[in-house]
């Protein structure tokens, strides 16, 4: 690995944050308002959007590994990785419009158009993202790097997030002139322009350095037995899992909170921007905290954070305080800055698991891993869905005291279990202090 030293190019890693920009800014709408979307503009139960958030979940564990395996087979002059760039960043940004464009003709034929667009949404959400995660260990091998890099990555997300959070709503308002669906397909239009602008200029800008040569791609089955065996695989899986439910149910939350819980929907937009805000700042720390701490102990100090986050949110809802709220927003957003450590640790298992099987296979390892988050979302969106349900929520009506106790669960508790299970995982995981003589080996192993 002669480019064990390498750094990258302010432009380049600029380039890179602009892939998850891209995702966000169309995925994020799907987490933050899919399930508002479906309930309160086109009028779907709540119980047929958690089936069908379920249902969809459980074909994306299939997605994920068959993406990740279509990468480690990749071969074309521009890599392995950086083609996936240029060839979805049509396709996901006009599912994005369709997801967002249901018919007005309601009955099973409405139901078939969602499930089918839902489900390809997934699916090209899984051949973005996992590409996003896939190319970060052929980028360079230096840690410091790969650390800053993926703060790159990390905050262009955020970016999206913000711009997609923040906009949102009035984009709808303003677009539609009163008229939600159309304003929903419309900014969807916008955004979708600028996400496949993003991608395409990630594709132009980024250069693959460490690359397995073909004829030292293993076989699918001896890559998948090698995974199998990578405990830290095993536990950052779990980490994504985890993460991303009370990632998900807390998003998707945010509208519903501010619209029943304090009568302000609009108000969400502010919340979504500094939720953005505060997790940008948090992420803007992690290169520096690295210098000093191992990635596991970042990640096991913001999680601890978004605890005590949780504590505050609960209070300023007490109060009845928005300013007060909105500070224990930013606070646990900040806190989210933890989950950005999982792909460089990601990084390091791919390294890890060539060390120690002989096999590198970062698309299945990267692809498989993001089965966690997939799979996490979609347990977040039915649990979402269930507690609300079973609590007496219904949609555009004053809600009862349960209804509104379950979104605050939702909001501000389940969130803070994630990130105690979160600590636990962390406290596992081991590669961190083994990674630099693990890279030394493996660089002597080429030579």
């Amino acid at each position: 690995m002669d480019n064990a030293n390498v750094r990258l190019s302010l432009r380049e890693k600029l380039s890179y944050g602009a892939s998850d920009c891209a995702y966000n800014l169309i995925f994020n709408v799907v987490t933050m308002y899919m399930m508002f979307y479906y309930t309160d503009v086109v009028g779907i139960s709540l119980a047929s959007v958690g089936t069908l958030f379920l249902a969809v979940r459980v074909l994306d564990a299939v997605a994920g590994p068959v993406v990740g395996a279509l990468i480690d087979k990749t071969n074309t002059k521009w890599g392995k990785v950086r083609p996936w760039f240029l060839w979805f960043a049509g396709p996901f940004a006009l599912i994005g419009v369709m997801t967002f464009t249901v018919p007005d003709f309601g009955g099973v034929a409405q139901m078939v158009y969602v499930y089918i667009t839902y489900i390809l949404m997934n699916f090209l959400a899984v051949s973005v993202t996992t590409p996003v995660t896939a190319i970060l260990p052929n980028l360079t091998t230096n840690t410091q790097e790969r650390v800053n890099t993926g703060a790159f990555r990390s905050i262009g997300g955020q970016v999206g997030v913000i711009l997609s959070g923040a906009l949102t709503l009035p984009l709808v308002n303003l677009l539609g002139r009163g008229d939600q669906r159309l304003g929903f397909t419309l900014t969807m239009i916008v955004y979708g322009v600028v996400c496949a602008a993003l991608l395409l200029m990630t594709f132009a800008n980024t250069r693959e350095r460490v690359i397995t040569p073909k004829e030292q791609e293993p076989p699918f089955l001896d890559s998948l037995k090698a995974m199998l065996r990578n405990r830290p695989w095993w536990i950052l899986t779990l980490l994504n899992f985890v993460i991303f439910i009370g990632v998900v149910v807390k998003s998707s939350s945010i509208v519903y909170f501010f619209k029943y819980n304090l009568g302000s929907e609009m108000m969400s937009s502010l919340a979504n921007t500094v939720n953005s805000a505060g997790m940008i700042v948090g992420m803007l720390l992690v290169p520096l905290l690295a210098r000093r701490l191992k990635n596991r102990n970042i990640a096991i100090l913001f999680f601890a954070i978004g605890i005590g986050g949780a504590l505050l949110l609960f209070v300023g809802e007490q109060l009845g305080s928005v300013p007060f709220i909105l500070f224990a927003i930013a606070v646990t957003a900040f806190s989210q800055a933890g989950q950005s450590t999982v792909f460089v640790m990601l990084a390091d298992v791919v390294d890890y698991g060539e060390w120690k099987t002989g096999v590198r296979s970062q698309g299945l390892i990267t692809a498989c891993a993001a089965i966690g988050t997939t799979c996490g979302a979609g347990i977040a969106g039915w649990l979402g869905t269930f507690i609300l349900d079973v609590n007496g929520f219904v949609a555009n009506q004053e809600q009862t005291a349960s209804a509104l106790g379950a979104i605050s669960f939702n909001f501000v508790w389940l969130p803070a279990i994630c990130s105690a299970i979160a600590i636990v995982l962390m406290l596992m995981y081991k590669v961190d202090y083994r990674i630099d003589s693990i890279r030394e080996e493996l660089a002597a192993r080429k030579h």
